[in-house]
């Protein structure tokens, strides 16, 4: 029987010579990773409404969102680990049910507990529906074109979340906050079903086959392989500079003397944009290799974070905003698919979840650090300046990834452990 990971090719089933279910997988990935950053997009314009019927203070809100992340840290190589023994699109189904089902019950809090309790549940469930799963997922459906259905995925998600701020705040304004948050509960459960109708397996399809359960570990990651440790740690660096420019750039914009709305038209740019930076890097991987677009993604994000510090205009900043929202959205969709190149298909799911814990509490470390900066110097300058010289040193390993040689060709049995989803 042919291996599950790698399903022989029918002619004319669908573009570029892939199947209609590599296509509907990378739809679905879509839609799950635009999912899990929807539910804090919509929760941060509910933040206000919310806080003034409860006469909560803002550190309490943000405390609340804080546990939520630790939770999704905490959860996520977890999810890789079970994207691995029972594929993506149960882990992907089950993220969505619990948001949903945790979305229902913030839309009836009274406390300030209910609320930490309501987050550090939409925790776990975002730690499933993340790009771990959907990575997974769309890797080990595509055969031919991976490295641009991976970019798709990515780029993808920046496009449909892109409408999100307004939608929200249209509800908010109809139905008030709590049927708002209802609604978005609701979606979330039939996203659930349509992933597991989208997913299931048709007729005539080859059937995966089932994993060893006690095969599938977090301990037989290559733990000994300086590569996985190095990329690991790239990426850290990596997201604590973009996550905290996405968290921090309204508030630098509007402390320069540029309106809200201006600050947040430059934010718009950024998002759309890497719409197309992402399917675009996952094409220069395609004709290169991941790792030398890698390389060509951090230099990016080193010279474009000179212009964080030195420019003042809104102008400069609309220029800066479609070079680094191209760059930018090249980093995500890469890292799976440096994942790939370097260690193979077979783990990673538990690859993935592990390299996001790294990210994650990173992102967590940056948006403090961008806070205090501005807390002690009342500026955010020293934080953008340091985060330049946090790039230029990021070229390092970077380097040395580019040398390092892909992984060992996956063995027929190797393949056959893992489970596409």
């Amino acid at each position: 029987m042919p291996s599950p990971l790698f399903r022989p090719r029918v002619r004319g089933t669908g573009p570029l010579g892939e199947s209609w279910g590599a296509w509907t997988a990378l739809a679905i990935g879509v839609v799950s990773i635009s999912a899990q950053t929807a539910s804090s997009m919509t929760f941060s314009v509910l933040m206000k409404p919310m806080l003034a019927d409860f006469g909560w203070a803002r550190t309490d809100f943000t405390a609340a969102m804080t546990l939520r992340m630790t939770v999704m840290v905490l959860m996520i190589a977890y999810a890789g680990l079970l994207t691995d023994r029972i594929g993506a699109r149960l882990v992907l189904a089950a993220g969505a049910v619990i948001i949903g089902v945790g979305s229902l019950a913030m839309a009836r809090i009274e406390s300030l507990g209910q609320l930490y309790a309501a987050m550090a549940w939409l925790g776990s469930g975002q730690a499933a529906i993340n790009t771990v799963a959907a990575s997974a997922l769309v890797v080990r459906r595509f055969q031919h074109r991976r490295n641009l259905a991976v970019g798709i995925l990515n780029g993808g998600d920046n496009l449909l979340n892109s409408g999100v701020y307004y939608v929200a705040a249209v509800l908010l304004a109809s139905w008030g906050w709590r049927p708002t948050i209802a609604g978005l509960g609701a979606i979330y459960v039939l996203l659930a079903a349509l992933i597991l109708w989208a997913l299931r397996t048709r007729p005539g399809a080859a059937q995966e086959t089932a994993p060893e359960r006690s095969s599938v570990r977090l301990r037989d990651l290559p733990w000994h392989d300086r590569r996985l440790w190095v990329l690991c740690l790239t990426y850290a660096l990596i997201y604590a500079f973009i996550t905290s420019v996405q968290l921090h750039l309204h508030a630098f914009l509007t402390d320069l003397g540029h309106s809200p709305i201006d600050a947040a038209q430059i934010l718009s740019i950024l998002t759309l944009v890497g719409a197309v930076g992402a399917p675009l890097f996952g094409w220069i991987a395609e004709r290169t290799n991941a790792r030398a677009a890698l390389a060509v993604v951090v230099f990016g994000l080193a010279a474009t974070s000179v212009v964080l510090w030195t420019a003042r205009g809104l102008g400069a900043f609309t220029v800066w905003a479609v070079t680094y929202g191209l760059v930018n959205s090249g980093v995500v969709a890469l890292l799976a698919l440096m994942l790939d190149e370097l260690f193979g298909t077979a783990q990673i799911g538990r690859l993935m979840g592990v390299a996001m814990v790294f990210c994650m509490t990173a992102t967590m470390i940056g948006n403090n650090f961008s806070a205090a900066v501005f807390e002690h110097t009342g500026s955010y300058t020293l934080a953008w300046q340091s985060y330049t010289g946090l790039m230029v040193a990021t070229l390092l390993p970077v380097l040395w990834l580019t040398r390092q040689q892909s992984g060992p060709p996956q063995t027929v049995a190797a393949l056959h452990s893992a489970v596409d989803g």
